[in-house]
């Protein structure tokens, strides 16, 4: 029987190196366009690995991808000695990078940019290739298998447990798994059980989707063949996946047609609102995953609390797309990519966006239920209440894993009539007469009731 495996995964770092510039009217336009922080990414960082470095009785260290901002090199450099510092304080790190280290000629998504004053200018791109060998020494050269064209790798972390560090951003047009790297990580998983080691994995794209309306908003920022593949998966014998990217707190549960249970393991940015990590500790009976954070990093707060500075950013970042909704849909355009549409999809829909924009400014539950004729469905409680702060808590609350409105309370059932009488009217027209479809997994964002997000442990069958 193998000894008890602990270790703690982080994921999406985003670090921001202080050479790209801090300050000035250029850096703020870009902070402006993040749910995350930037300048404070290194302070962040530091402040999480003195936390891993105190315990000193976890060695292991796993890092689920987007390690930089933008894939600038500058950022590497700056972000490597502090990888080192974990290392020379006696942590195993087995890290995967992803979309956001590198640059791919063409794709201006992704080019990296420097502040200066009130101006970008070109930072130092980093490409793909480049990650191999820059981040070699962080669990590649551990590797009891890699496959080199995706940049996977298979790890024995310790007797009885091997590790499948998956790396899927592929083209980033398809961020996925080839079916070459299927091949492979089907042999990686024989070879496993063969050896009678327990065998989980992580990637950096959710293979579930972290809340219910997450794959009609944000398809593209999924495993590609995400529900093909979760059930090769867990048919495989694989339990559980630990991945990041959206910045979500949340775990998500499957269970495949042969009976077989998968989890998805998804963990919010160390630098953005609700900034986690998590601590796990694996047994021959159970998978027990719990959730910490910090409560101080070296910046100049105003009196502010982690939490709430975080969480103020997060909101700014909020309201700042619902007022360009309202008043400037070109800056809503360059907002676009922090919450998954392209300038093209933002135009392409700015007359209701712009309506809804508008509309969010005054709305509260019950104009909106005398508008739709179904004031009577309207709890009082909540009349007053303006749609636009509703929704800006319940996105707090799928960010943070924490969804409390349950079906019994006022704010559910009120959302849930203008909800549903909006997407009756909307259905008698041909192309939403499917809407109605999406209704519940609308109102699946105001609720969650298992599993716990935070704390919470797994039955292992295998």
């Amino acid at each position: 029987m193998a000894s008890p495996l602990d270790f703690y995964l982080i994921t999406d770092l985003h670090h921001y190196g202080e050479a790209l510039g801090t300050s000035g009217k250029a850096y703020d336009r870009i902070n402006a366009r993040e749910q995350k922080c930037l300048a404070e990414t290194g302070a962040i960082i530091d402040a999480y690995f003195d936390k891993l470095i105190a315990d000193t009785d976890t060695k292991t260290v796993l890092i689920d991808g987007d390690l930089t901002n933008d894939g600038a090199m500058e950022s590497h450099l700056d972000l490597l000695p502090r990888l080192q510092r974990l290392k020379n304080a006696g942590k195993d790190i087995y890290l995967i990078t992803a979309t956001h280290d590198y640059y791919v000629e063409g794709n201006n998504t992704g080019m990296a940019k420097k502040c200066v004053g009130d101006k970008t200018v070109p930072a130092t791109n980093t490409s793909r290739e480049e990650l191999f060998d820059m981040y070699f020494e962080y669990g590649l050269n551990k590797a009891l298998s890699i496959d080199r064209e995706s940049h996977s790798y298979c790890v024995k972390l310790q007797d009885g447990y091997r590790l499948l560090c998956l790396n899927d951003d592929g083209d980033r047009v398809f961020c996925g798994y080839s079916e070459n790297q299927l091949k492979w990580i089907e042999q990686q998983i024989d070879e496993a059980h063969t050896a009678g080691d327990y065998i989980f994995a992580m990637t950096h794209h959710p293979t579930l989707p972290p809340s219910a309306i997450y794959p009609l908003i944000s398809a593209r920022d999924m495993l590609g063949d995400w529900d093909k593949t979760t059930t090769f998966l867990a048919d495989k014998g694989i339990e559980v996946m630990f991945t990041g990217h959206t910045h979500m707190q949340n775990i998500a549960k499957k269970v495949t047609a042969k009976g077989n249970v998968y989890y998805d393991i998804n963990t919010s940015s160390m630098v953005g609102y609700p900034s986690c990590i998590r601590k796990v500790h694996i047994d021959d009976k159970t998978i027990d995953i719990k959730t910490q954070t910090i409560d101080d990093f070296d910046w100049d707060r105003n009196g502010l609390s982690v939490d709430e500075y975080l969480r103020r950013h997060f909101l700014f970042f909020l309201n700042d797309i619902l007022d360009s909704a309202a008043d400037d849909i070109d800056h809503l355009a360059e907002l676009g990519s922090g919450f998954s549409m392209t300038k093209e999809q933002v135009y392409k829909l700015k007359i209701p966006l712009h309506i809804i924009g508008k509309g969010l400014k005054k709305w509260t539950f019950g104009s909106l239920g005398r508008f739709f004729l179904i004031s009577r469905k309207i709890p009082d409680s909540v009349k007053n209440v303006k749609i636009r702060d509703f929704l800006l808590e319940v996105l707090q609350n799928v960010y943070r894993g924490n969804e409390p409105y349950s079906p019994d309370t006022p704010e559910y059932q009120a959302f849930s009539a203008i909800i549903d009488c909006i997407v009756g009217k909307l259905s008698h027209f041909k192309k939403f007469k499917d809407l109605h479809k999406s209704t519940d997994l609308i109102k699946q964002a105001l609720y969650n009731k298992e599993p716990d997000d935070y704390e919470f442990v797994i039955e292992r069958k295998h």
